[in-house]
């Protein structure tokens, strides 16, 4: 047992596999044959190695250690809906059985008395996700927390909220957005725990845009509120959480969250603000744009793989969401619960902070990514910024434009959806969702899937 079996081979550098695959190519570089690029922007490399680690690595820390002894080095809190039909029972239930936390949509006028009676928050993550005014819906929220007399420091969550979401749910100006903002900032003063606003990407990946602009434009959104905002800088990041809606490209979705999060602490530094990487809260939900209402059983699989990725990529909220969530079924609905589960408990994900440290390919994936977004946030505030182009429409334009690039690769069968546009199920099996056309005014971005005009075409025909 004691053999170094490694001595007897020999160390072979990158060049050594160049030229042995030259070689094997009867002559050709590797570069020429396998040439790639991810998302058709990203060049990638047919083989990474040690050499090109140009840069220090260091061991990724996504939170705070654990509280409790023993406690496994990495985790993450496994958010559930409260459905409009659902009771405090099924609540309950939900808490029971795999659940850590609550997404809570409210109008501002609900019970919550009864809703969430037994509902311990001190010991559970809660993001409210307000369907109108954001500021009723947390005072609401607060009025319920006072009755319980819950320790302010002892409330875990946030608001899936931005002040970009007037812009585009309201069509009103962004600075209504910034005043209910500092509403929010002013009345969550005493949750330091609980996040007033997030930067809400999913808004333009989930409407079909580049994966890299989604980055971009949630960038440009930051800096337009950092600009506007009467509070210090530190403050704002201290009450905006990170949110990102996974895509089906396994290590790119990797590479983007962690991406995200490293350039976030960048952008601080800018407003001399020094963050440490377990300051910002990534809140990870499985993409919709890139399910499908056809043989709808394969989206199980892809919510999987899309939640596997944003554990590895840092994830401290998983937010696993079956399609057309609100009428899907109690074994629906169990299922994407478990999958956290499963991850946790089979994939022994929680076993180590961050498995992807040090890995050849994604540590040039992030460190390109990074400079690829930051090159184009750049580019963005020279041409006058996040806000003057929503106001043209430059950003509406070029996210439908990527929109419709890829619904028509997939109409044309020049990118693979299982289920969709190739395999699909036999009728025996066949489990499709209703259809539902898609409407969008000019200057909304609304959420829709890579298979819409696949699935227009399934439909018409039956």
């Amino acid at each position: 047992m004691g053999t170094n079996l490694f001595a007897d081979f020999l160390f072979s550098s990158k060049k050594d596999w160049e030229n042995q695959a030259k070689k094997d190519l009867k002559g050709l570089a590797p570069n020429q044959v396998f040439q790639s690029k991810l998302w058709g922007t990203i060049p990638l490399k047919p083989l990474y190695a040690l050499e090109d680690l140009t840069f220090p690595v260091q061991q990724g820390v996504f939170h705070a250690p654990s509280e409790i002894p023993g406690g496994s080095p990495r985790h993450w809190t496994n958010v559930v809906t409260v459905l409009p039909n659902e009771t405090n029972a099924d609540i309950l239930t939900a808490l029971e059985n795999g659940a850590e936390g609550l997404i809570l949509p409210l109008h501002g006028t609900e019970d919550l008395q009864e809703l969430l009676e037994g509902v311990m928050p001190q010991y559970l993550a809660i993001y409210l996700l307000p369907l109108g005014n954001p500021v009723s819906a947390f005072q609401l929220f607060q009025e319920w927390l006072e009755s319980r007399r819950v320790d302010g420091s002892s409330l875990h969550g946030g608001i899936l909220w931005s002040p970009a979401d007037q812009v585009f749910d309201q069509q009103q100006d962004l600075g209504l957005g910034v005043e209910l903002l500092e509403e929010l900032l002013e009345l969550t003063e005493d949750y330091p725990n609980f996040k007033a606003f997030c930067i809400k990407t999913s808004r333009y990946s989930e409407s079909g845009a580049h994966p890299v602009d989604a980055l971009t434009f949630g960038l440009g959104e930051l800096v337009e509120i950092l600009d506007r905002v009467s509070c210090a800088p530190r403050t704002l990041f201290e009450k905006v959480f990170l949110e990102s809606a996974l895509g089906e490209h396994h290590f790119g979705e990797i590479g983007r969250q962690l991406a995200f999060r490293r350039l976030v602490q960048n952008l601080a530094l800018l407003y001399q603000v020094e963050l440490e990487e377990h300051e910002l809260i990534l809140f990870c939900q499985t993409g919709h744009w890139s399910q499908s209402i056809l043989d709808a059983h394969t989206n199980t699989i892809r919510q999987t793989y899309q939640a596997l990725s944003a554990v590895l990529g840092g994830a401290n909220v998983l937010w696993v969401r079956p399609l057309d969530e609100e009428n899907a079924s109690a074994q629906e609905r169990r299922i994407a619960r478990n999958v956290s589960a499963i991850l946790r408990e089979e994939g022994y994900l929680d076993k180590v902070q961050n498995p992807s440290t040090g890995s050849y390919f994604l540590e040039n994936l992030i460190a390109d990514l990074v400079v690829e977004i930051q090159t184009a946030v750049t580019l963005l505030e020279q041409e006058g910024g996040w806000w003057k182009a929503c106001q043209t429409g430059a950003i509406q334009s070029r996210v439908k434009k990527h929109r419709a690039k890829i619904q028509g690769e997939f109409l044309d069968k020049n990118q693979v959806k299982v289920g969709a546009n190739t395999y699909p199920a036999p009728p025996s099996l066949t489990f499709n969702k209703p259809f539902l056309p898609f409407e969008e005014a000019a200057q909304e971005l609304k959420p829709t899937r890579a298979t819409y005009l696949v699935e227009s075409l399934t439909f018409e025909a039956l």
